[in-house]
């Protein structure tokens, strides 16, 4: 079997308890498709003493009262799957999506494409890589590709594999400024996921309107009238699978939203399942303190996403998943196996919950295999899919069995009470900022920046409007970091501004109009932080390190509380935000 070369882990959507980057190769995290099929999970709901959601919105939902979304699956047989390295001469197949008025989508609307590999009787598993994605124009017969990839792709094969291990070929990928992909890593994160086979992907993925977002081709920013096909190829990791026949289906989510995008005061809301996993959460969860804590929480990621994406909580549902029901083996989990908790736990929820709540599972603790890192939060993908039962369907964040102690010095009459935001422990703050952060990936939001695999390399996200930061050289390890010294020391003039993160810092601590006598600590080196300076990459929500904290004369005072322009816009094309 083949190996791919894991792309930097954290792109996956993983925060760390310790802010450092993580790479290693990792192999397909699912079951093998012969072996047994993952339970559900059986859940329960309404036990006796259960937490009941307080209203987070102060009583009214962020809906827009607008958006529909109608689900149809696609199955193709016989569809002829290559090996990794393959030409792809022949073997790609077209699924026809059907014919759409503008009307069907409505300006803010969008398509979900969710495909997976039927009846695969192979060891390992096979990828459905989304080729093409295009429209016949009705009324002008003009074809509009939203993938448009290099010729090489078909020609020379998505990956050069030698001694089992299979990196990508550098030279197939979406063509610079004529695809809704940025880039290839951009393209690769939803068609070879971190967790299972599952391929995800929605259109549009760009805006040419918002905030000068220039590299996206014009063209591309909405879903026209006509008649929609996707195409596809479907890579084995296995070599002896190449050239056999499988089915593939594909399921297809249209969103029709007629709200003009990133105007007004409210850009829609989403609905989230919480899933308490193993005894010691539920337990908690059954005392008013751990209640209390529970409304704050989730009232805590509800505030950083309206502040930010104008985005809020609507509904809330609670699930218990009791050691007696199975749940002790994901009450402290092992990131290894979280792929297989998000399947089974999901198709452990309510059928009607299945695309309209995004599942988040509270566990006791997450380990990372090997290492002494201890995960805080994970996302299952870089953008969800709008279905249950996958690998990638959830998110999981640990609680470190803190649910019923967190904020000792708030103490509760009843659940519902109120606790000023100081009196709040920084680590629950933290894993309200950890939640909220893993949320965007699930949207669809990228880290701002990347450095790659112990290289000065780096990669940033498609959007124009996030600041970008290169990677220092520590002084002691001689590594290379992303963090706030990192962004600090960038002199990159920032496209937003034309001015350096250093430079609009130094002019808000001169002007006096931040809350600016914040220190961070770096090797010993005490080093400002700017919050509220945009040109400064941590001051992100999807700044992938822990957040800056402090508490000064009786208030906190934080960074990770912007999403830009076109992260907004990015989040509300998903088919949970409505």
């Amino acid at each position: 079997m083949a190996f791919l070369k894991a792309q930097q882990l954290l792109a996956f959507g993983v925060l760390f308890l310790s802010a450092c980057t993580v790479t290693h190769e990792l192999s397909p995290t699912s079951l093998s498709p012969v072996g047994t099929p993952i339970p559900a999970a059986t859940l329960r709901t309404g036990a006796s003493g259960a937490w009941s959601p307080a209203v987070t919105n102060g009583g009214s939902a962020n809906l827009k009262g607008t958006v529909v979304n109608a689900k149809t699956t696609i199955s193709v047989s016989g569809v002829t799957i290559a090996a990794l390295d393959t030409v792809w001469g022949g073997r790609e197949v077209t699924v026809d999506l059907g014919v759409y008025l503008s009307t069907d989508f409505g300006p803010n609307g969008s398509m979900s494409l969710v495909a997976e590999a039927q009846g695969y009787p192979y060891e390992g598993g096979v990828y459905p890589v989304l080729t093409s994605f295009s429209v016949l124009e009705a009324g002008t017969g003009i074809t509009y590709e939203y993938v448009n990839l290099t010729s090489q792709c078909a020609s020379q094969g998505m990956y050069i594999c030698s001694g089992g291990v299979c990196e990508e070929n550098t030279n197939c990928g979406p063509v610079p400024g004529q695809s809704g992909f940025f880039n290839r890593a951009d393209w690769d994160e939803h068609q070879i996921p971190a967790y299972g086979y599952a391929s995800t992907n929605l259109f549009p993925r760009c805006d040419h309107s918002v905030n000068g977002w220039s590299a996206c081709p014009s063209t591309l920013s909405n879903l026209k009238a006509g008649h929609y096909y996707a195409k596809y190829i479907l890579l084995a990791d296995n070599d002896t699978a190449a050239g056999k026949t499988v089915g593939l289906t594909v399921t297809k989510i249209v969103k029709r939203d007629t709200a003009v995008r990133n105007t007004g005061s409210t850009n829609g809301g989403i609905n989230v399942n919480v899933v308490l996993v193993g005894d010691s959460n539920i337990n908690a969860s059954h005392t008013v303190k751990g209640q209390q804590n529970l409304n704050l929480l989730m009232s805590e990621v509800n505030s950083i996403l309206i502040a930010g994406a104008k985005v809020g909580i609507n509904s809330i549902h609670t699930y218990e998943w009791t050691n007696a029901n199975g749940g002790d083996q994901y009450s402290s989990v092992s990131y290894d196996q979280l792929g297989v908790l998000f399947a089974s736990g999901s198709m452990g929820v309510s059928s009607s919950d299945e695309g309209n709540y995004i599942n988040v599972f509270l566990v006791s603790d997450i380990a990372f295999p090997g290492s002494s890192f201890t995960i805080l939060g994970l996302s299952g993908g870089i953008l969800g899919p709008p279905l249950n039962g996958l690998l990638t369907s959830g998110l999981a964040f640990a609680t470190f069995d803190e649910l019923g102690v967190f904020n000792a010095s708030c103490s509760p009459t009843t659940p519902t009470d109120a606790c000023a935001r100081n009196s709040l422990q920084a680590d629950f703050l933290e894993m309200g900022a950890t939640i909220a952060h893993e949320l965007g990936h699930y949207l669809g939001l990228n880290h701002p920046s990347e450095r790659t695999d112990g290289t000065s390399a780096q990669r940033h996200d498609q959007l124009t409007d996030t600041p970008t930061c290169a990677p220092r050289v520590d002084s002691i390890t001689g590594s290379f970091d992303l963090d706030q010294l990192s962004c600090y020391q960038d002199s990159t003039a920032q496209p937003s501004s034309s001015t350096s993160c250093s430079s609009a810092c130094d002019a808000a601590i001169g002007g006096g109009n931040h809350y600016l006598n914040i220190l961070s600590t770096v090797n010993s080196t005490p080093i400002y932080y700017c919050p509220a300076v945009n040109e400064c990459e941590f001051n992100h929500l999807m700044w992938y390190t822990t957040k800056n904290r402090a508490l000064l004369s009786g208030a906190w005072h934080e960074d990770g509380n912007l999403i830009s322009p076109q992260a907004s816009a990015v989040v509300q094309w998903g088919p949970f935000v409505r």
